[in-house]
């Protein structure tokens, strides 16, 4: 028998005995008025006061604006610049922290309303400060492209801290909630903290499997090559863009077509985990509607079930490659699993963030097929890190894939250990991204089934 109490103004729970799995979901009592309701939405980014917030907006921005100069300026040149860079950095963290005040970043807003106006606050303070800087000062020892990169850091640096802490307040917040009794059971809270959704998917890890696996049998069901045809794909590719480039184009380079094999695996990854994610929601209305688990195993099946098809077809390419090419085994080799880990965490959140955003938005979808082939070229795939003009050599290494891409070839093609650059931005993209995504998927995940 199942007993009704109420708590509050706005939720009936549902009190379950003991031994009964089943969880009924919380309906919302129309009679309550928009006066009436509490001020403690889980979804308000719940922030420190704004002392505590602007000093860590600074310590971000000033350790922001440091790394992006380390970026562009790594060896003896640095030694230059080192002037330029502690000259500027008045302007730069004064303009961000200056916007982020006009643009509403540290009061509380509710949704993730918040989200943008960190943004577009770090991206006008850094405009800014260039346009001051090459009044006042001129670009003379000054990088350009080192603001480039110290607004997105800065945008990583800001929301991450932010998100981690409304994570953390929420999860406070459940943890300290009392139950009614002994009886009272809600699921549903139990999976809106990342403490409660990483729970979650463990216990949920046989519908994981299960889905991956599903996938890869659909895929390959009633195919007469089966898994051959997974290879069909990056190996005609590596054929054309080894024609164009070496026979068209004229762009010898001895093992290129190892070093486009290396890159391509990586990127097809990536991109076709993301395309995918856009479906992840959408497109399983039914087991939505039928069954209560975490939504969030619908995009992370994605990436593992193309997770599980990149592996397989680099166990297939990689020692073919190594051996046509001679390629002795190196010890920098021993970490790619490490910036697989990366790549994987980073897929992830940008797996969390697109399904949740097409949910909303349908367009989306056909706007990520126009950004993934920008995207693609802004990543050294089909041309070399070291043969793009140094000016322009930091703007492409913080393209999003690139960290990940550049490390592999360095593990493989140059068999040599990655640099600090690479390292800084393959784990603040993985972070930052895996943050962002988490954030905005708890966020919305409540409304999700009012979209599909």
């Amino acid at each position: 028998m199942v007993f009704l109490s109420l708590r509050t103004h706005e939720n009936w729970r549902v009190r379950v005995p003991a031994g009964c799995s089943h969880t009924q979901p919380r309906v919302p009592v129309s009679a309550a008025s928009p006066s009436d309701q509490p001020t403690t939405d889980p979804l308000l980014p719940r922030r420190p006061g704004w002392a505590l917030g602007l000093a860590l907006d600074l310590l971000f921005a000033a350790t922001a604006n440091i790394a992006a100069y380390w970026l562009r300026f790594q060896g003896v040149r640095i030694d230059a610049f080192v002037p330029g860079a502690w000259s500027t950095t008045p302007f730069v963290v004064g303009g961000q922290l200056a916007t982020l005040v006009l643009a509403g970043a540290y009061g509380r807003r509710p949704r993730l309303d918040w989200l943008f106006r960190v943004i577009v606050g770090i991206v006008a303070g850094t405009t800014l400060a260039a346009a001051a800087i090459g009044l006042l000062l001129g670009f003379q020892g000054v990088s350009r492209s080192a603001f480039v990169a110290d607004a997105i850091l800065m945008i990583v640096g800001a929301i991450g801290w932010r998100g981690a802490w409304i994570l953390r307040v929420r999860a406070q917040r459940r943890s300290v909630t009392p139950p009614l009794d002994d009886d009272l059971i809600d699921r549903a809270t139990q999976m809106t903290t990342l403490r409660g959704m990483a729970g979650s998917l463990y216990r949920y890890r046989e519908l994981l499997r299960n889905l991956v696996l599903k996938d890869l049998k659909l895929k390959y069901r009633g195919s007469v090559f089966g898994f051959l045809w997974s290879l069909a794909n990056p190996l005609l590719m590596t054929v054309v863009y080894t024609v164009a480039f070496t026979f068209i184009l004229q762009v010898r380079s001895a093992g290129f077509v190892f070093y486009l094999m290396l890159g391509l695996l990586s990127w097809t990854f990536f991109a076709n985990s993301t395309m995918m994610s856009t479906g992840a929601i959408i497109d399983n209305a039914g087991l939505l509607r039928s069954v209560r688990f975490p939504r969030a195993i619908l995009p992370i099946s994605t990436v593992l079930f193309n997770l599980a098809q990149y592996l397989l077809t680099v166990a297939v390419f990689l020692p073919a490659m190594m051996a046509w090419y001679s390629v002795p085994l190196a010890g920098p080799m021993l970490l790619f699993p490490v910036f697989l880990a990366l790549q994987v965490l980073f897929t992830i959140g940008i797996a969390l963030l697109i399904a949740t955003t097409t949910a909303f938005f349908r367009d989306v979808r056909h706007l990520l097929e126009v950004g993934l082939q920008v995207v693609f070229w802004m990543t050294p795939v089909v041309y070399e890190l070291r043969q793009v003009p140094e000016r322009l050599q930091l703007l492409i290494l913080l393209s999003p894939v690139s960290p990940f891409v550049v490390a592999y070839q360095q593990l493989f093609f140059y068999r040599e250990w990655p640099g600090g650059d690479v390292w800084l931005a393959a784990t603040t993209y993985a972070v930052g991204a895996f943050v962002m995504g988490a954030l905005v998927f708890l966020g919305f995940e409540d409304r999700l089934m009012e979209q599909v």
